[in-house]
C-alpha cells in the first residue's frame, strides 16, 4: 500500500494558517521484537499541496533509518498554525518561569522548540476542522460500503480508505448521538488517517 498523493491533494484543504501534519509511528503490533519502544514518533508539517510529495518522501526516508516498521498517517483535520504559535508562546513563558525558579530540566524544551511546536499543532485545541473518522477494524469492503451508505444519509462522506485492519471513513461533522449502523466502528473526532507502511510490512 503506497501513499496516494493525488488523493491527498484532493482531500486536504490548505489555506492561510491551515496546515496538516504527517506522522510516522512505529506501533508495537508490527514490531513484536520491541523495536517500537526505541523508535521515535516523527512529525512533519505540510503547508501546501505542492509540498506533499517531498514531505512524504522525506518522512519515509527518516523512518527507514530505524530498524522498525512504521505507519504513515495524516491528521484528518487541518491544524491552525497561528493558534499553535500562540499556544507555544504561552508554554515557553511557563518554561521560562520554571527555569527562573530553579527547574533545570525544563531547559531541554528550549533545545527542541521545533518538536514542541509540532506537538502543539497536533493537540485538539489546534484543530481547524471538526471532521470525523470512523475506524472499522476487521472489516470487509462490503462493511465499509454499508457504513458509507448509512453515513451518506446523515452527512457528507469525504473519504473512504483501506487500512491494514479494515477501513477509515472520513465524514463532515454531524450530530452522531442518534446515528445507528449494523457495522461496528470506533468514532474519532480528531483522528489520524492511515496512509501507508514504511518497513517490512510495506
Amino acid at each position: 500500500m503506497t501513499v496516494d498523493i493525488e488523493e491527498l491533494r484532493e482531500f486536504c484543504a490548505f489555506g492561510p494558517d491551515r496546515v496538516y501534519l504527517l506522522l510516522a509511528i512505529a506501533r508495537s503490533k508490527e514490531n513484536t521484537d520491541g523495536g517500537a519502544s526505541d523508535s521515535p514518533t516523527m512529525r512533519a508539517v505540510v503547508e501546501e499541496a505542492a509540498d506533499l510529495p517531498d514531505t512524504v518522501a522525506q518522512l519515509e526516508h527518516s523512518a527507514r533509518r530505524f530498524d522498525a516498521t512504521y505507519r504513515l498517517y495524516l491528521t484528518v483535520n487541518a491544524r491552525d498554525a497561528l493558534a499553535a504559535t500562540f499556544e507555544l508562546r504561552r508554554r515557553m513563558d511557563d518554561w521560562l518561569e520554571m527555569r527562573l525558579h530553579g527547574d533545570e530540566g525544563v531547559a531541554a524544551k528550549f533545545r527542541r522548540v521545533d518538536d514542541e511546536y509540532r506537538s502543539v499543532l497536533q493537540s485538539d485545541g489546534c484543530a481547524d476542522d471538526s471532521d470525523f473518522l470512523f475506524d472499522l477494524d476487521d472489516a470487509s469492503r462490503t462493511d465499509a460500503e454499508e457504513l458509507e451508505s448509512d453515513l451518506t444519509a446523515r452527512t457528507t462522506v469525504r473519504l473512504v480508505r483501506e487500512t491494514p485492519n479494515g477501513y477509515h471513513v472520513v465524514t463532515a461533522p454531524f450530530d452522531y448521538t442518534e446515528f445507528e449502523s449494523d457495522v461496528p466502528y470506533e468514532l474519532q473526532t480528531d483522528g489520524l488517517l492511515f496512509l501507508a507502511y514504511v518497513g517490512d510490512a510495506a
